[in-house]
């Protein structure tokens, strides 16, 4: 069975490549698409590729890794996203075409990845991430106007989802997204796995008279960060000694001309702690210490930073959107707040601080139901059961695809 992923994945997992060791700028993959990839190829029957593409590689580069085809694809330096992404799409399927796999999976739906397996004439299943068409309108009428490139990714995923059949959806939320939009759709729930270096963080929680608060994920307005600096004011009223850790990486314009005003009017420079982006292991530093996991995200389909700080046993406080109230029940397993309420976060936060026993319980009720739903191995063997049914009903020879031109899209 020979599977192709379409996806996100770090030219930086290999810095003997030549090719690709030249490349300013490595994506940025989601954690997922790294945990898994070892443990489908290594099951029974299974030939694993990994398409990507990007434009800082010096040449494509084809060559097998602990089992894994890997084929890194270079597209020229344009504006790929003014151009629908017709050259991704293109360079994808012809390589698709010389691997001839019998499925292939995309990661994403608002950019190249999932948009080119969707098209590719191969059975097709997508991976559920970031769902534009649920963020951009929770960000409100102006968020678009101030950033009109969201337009191509908005009407390329659904495009993708209109085209595809198979969906592998992380919680019911973003399934009933997919529903919507193609009420034919076959939808698999599947959980997001967590890094197994989660699994092992051994705790040690900051004193309660001087709480450590942690947020993690990228600081952008869509996460709720400002609101959040605004709710420390009351904290660091009740508790002085508070520190909020921010761990991720961020627009530097954002952060100098809006993140760091806000700290000084509200004199919070010396409280709030701007790590940028973070290891896996500087995080789970971060996450030992932290007293609570702080989210005030305005939207989410499945925030694995949730996932990942209930397996390593941090209480949660985070916002009642998307599909974070499948994955927190509100004072059984965590806390939650309605979004862009500074007010509502601060009172939840100082709950969970003056009430450390009540809190520390939510944590181990998380924690037993996360290692249930998030162990890498039990998702993956769920995958690859998917993988096995689609390709055993998938028409045989396979469907050679039929090529998509720019006068079929809107």
């Amino acid at each position: 069975m020979r599977i192709a992923w379409v996806c996100p994945y770090p030219a930086s997992a290999f810095r003997s490549r030549p090719s690709l060791r030249q490349s300013r700028k490595a994506l940025h993959p989601v954690p997922w698409v790294t945990i898994q990839a070892p443990l489908v190829a290594a099951a029974a029957g299974v030939e694993l590729h990994v398409v990507t593409v990007a434009r800082d590689y010096s040449a494509d580069d084809h060559f097998e890794h602990q089992g894994i085809h890997f084929h890194f694809l270079r597209v020229p330096r344009v504006p790929r996203a003014l151009l629908w992404y017709q050259l991704d799409r293109r360079r994808i399927h012809q390589c698709l075409d010389a691997i001839r796999p019998d499925l292939v999976q995309g990661f994403g739906t608002e950019g190249s990845f999932g948009y080119a397996a969707a098209t590719s004439g191969y059975p097709a299943l997508i991976r559920m991430q970031g769902i534009m068409g649920r963020i951009v309108p929770a960000l409100g009428a102006r968020a678009l106007l101030r950033n009109p490139g969201w337009i191509v990714p908005i009407v390329i995923e659904r495009l993708t989802v209109r085209r595809c059949r198979q969906f592998i959806c992380p919680s019911q939320f973003a399934a009933d997204y997919v529903r919507q939009v193609n009420p034919s759709a076959q939808v698999h729930l599947v959980r997001t796995p967590v890094r197994l270096e989660y699994f092992s963080i051994q705790r040690d929680p900051a004193p309660s008279t001087r709480p450590e608060l942690l947020f993690l994920g990228s600081v952008l307005p869509a996460k709720g960060i400002e609101v959040l600096l605004e709710a420390m004011v009351a904290i660091v009223a009740e508790f002085p000694g508070t520190v909020l850790h921010v761990a991720g990486a961020g627009e530097p314009g954002y952060i100098d001309h809006v993140l760091k005003p806000l700290l000084a009017r509200t004199n919070l420079v010396d409280v709030v702690l701007l790590h940028g982006f973070q290891s896996a292991p500087q995080v789970c530093a971060l996450m030992a210490r932290a007293s609570l996991l702080v989210l005030p995200t305005f939207m989410d389909t499945s925030p694995n930073v949730v996932s990942e700080a209930q397996i390593a046993g941090v209480p949660v406080v985070a916002t009642r959107v998307g599909g974070i109230p499948e994955v927190i029940e509100h004072r059984r397993t965590g806390l939650l707040v309605e979004p862009h309420s500074a007010g509502a976060l601060a009172d939840a936060i100082l709950d969970a601080l003056r009430h450390p026993r009540a809190t520390a319980a939510m944590a181990d009720a998380a924690r037993a139901e996360a290692l249930v739903h998030h162990d890498p191995e039990t998702q993956v063997a769920k995958l690859v059961d998917i993988y096995r049914d689609m390709v055993a009903a998938a028409p045989l020879p396979a469907v050679r695809r039929m090529k998509t031109t720019l006068t079929s899209l809107p």
